[in-house]
């Protein structure tokens, strides 16, 4: 008992303030009823109503939007709506455009809108007008092609793709065969791939064919064929014992020789005929 009294031991001064905070939270509750209402705040309605009229009025009023002056040519219909055209003027306008007509000045502006004088006097500072651009149809320049057969070394080496080398080729190629009789005989110029050629093609063509004096197959000699392009001594032999078996023969029957296929004899065929 001794030993808990120190805890619970009081003053004087510490009971009376404890006696003063329980009459004060007991007489808190009654003294609420001896004291003044605060004065509850009214709403003035029409005082609100006035202020939201205003709000209201000050929103309403938008700064009228800028139309820049502009080309009627290429009017849209939200500029047309900025100006204030009836849709049946706005349809004639864009009828007009799409049938590929200008509006050259005021006057032929206002003929197919067909609007009145104060409207026309109101859009009329809005409007500005150009010619019509004419612009020129690029012709493709024609290019006049050289004879192929009367190129020197310097006119192929002008070509892209030909240098030194293959001009010489060429020329020398065109000696052997006594001319180029057509401008697929460039493919068989050693060296000459085909986009080079496709270029010479651009600028050369044939245009005297070579005057080649053709030898009569019946009684061509092995010497004579040895020395006629596309063919070596083996076609040579090849074409003596053929044609020692036959009474008549046609160039066309060459191709039952070995060796000779439809190219060979159509190239043969430009220095060989028959009786």
């Amino acid at each position: 008992m001794k030993f808990f009294r120190p805890h619970f031991y009081l003053s004087k001064a510490q009971r009376n303030a404890l006696l003063l905070l329980v009459v004060l939270l007991l007489g808190v509750p009654y003294l609420k009823g001896f004291l003044p209402e605060a004065a509850q705040n009214t709403l003035d309605h029409k005082a609100m109503e006035k202020h939201q009229s205003t709000i209201d009025s000050l929103v309403r009023i938008q700064a009228p939007p800028v139309i820049y002056p502009f080309n009627p040519n290429f009017m849209t219909d939200y500029r047309a709506y900025l100006l204030g055209l009836p849709t049946a003027s706005i349809d004639r306008l864009l009828n007009h455009k799409k049938s590929g007509k200008w509006l050259n000045n005021l006057e032929d502006f206002k003929k197919v809108a067909e609007i009145d004088d104060s409207l026309m006097a109101f859009v009329a500072p809005h409007l500005i007008f150009s010619q019509k651009k004419k612009y020129n149809v690029y012709k493709k320049k024609e290019v006049v092609k050289k004879d192929l057969n009367q190129a020197d070394i310097a006119a192929l080496k002008a070509v892209y793709g030909v240098g030194e080398k293959l001009s010489n080729r060429i020329v020398k190629y065109r000696k052997l065969l006594q001319g180029f009789s057509l401008m697929d005989q460039l493919y068989e110029v050693y060296g000459l791939d085909s986009a080079v050629v496709d270029e010479i093609r651009k600028k050369f063509e044939i245009k005297t064919l070579p005057n080649i004096k053709k030898i009569a197959l019946d009684t061509i000699s092995y010497s004579d064929l040895v020395r006629l392009p596309y063919l070596n001594s083996t076609d040579a032999q090849r074409i003596i014992r053929w044609r020692s078996t036959r009474e008549e023969i046609e160039i066309s029957e060459l191709l039952n020789i070995e060796g000779f296929d439809s190219l060979k004899i159509d190239r043969i065929n430009l220095y060989l005929s028959t009786l």
